[in-house]
């Protein structure tokens, strides 16, 4: 079983500072989190991400603006659900011969 961390062991880790209504939230992580993140994360990650961000990204990714990118196969998914069944086959048409 794991001892619990002393307050020293924690600050050398993680910075807090209290909200306007007095709610304490993480400022600043000083190394890694091993886990999941139930929350936003408002700021820079300096390092690298693994695993999926199920909400929105907004800023960059290695310098570069973050864009959401929609496979043919996703597109195609998404124009079916809509009732686009033509637009979408004419779609896995095009992306198979790319392929060829």
């Amino acid at each position: 079983m794991m001892k619990e961390p002393t307050m020293e062991e924690v600050l050398e880790l993680v910075d807090f500072q209290r909200n306007v209504h007095g709610k304490l939230y993480v400022l600043d992580v000083k190394g890694s989190v091993v886990g999941e993140v139930w929350g936003s994360v408002h700021g820079d990650v300096h390092g690298s991400v693994w695993g999926d961000v199920e909400d929105i990204v907004q800023g960059t990714i290695g310098g570069r603006q973050w864009e959401f990118v929609e496979t043919p196969k996703e597109k195609a998914i998404r124009l079916i659900r809509e009732g686009k069944g033509e637009e979408a086959i004419k779609l896995l048409e095009e992306s198979r011969d790319d392929n060829d």
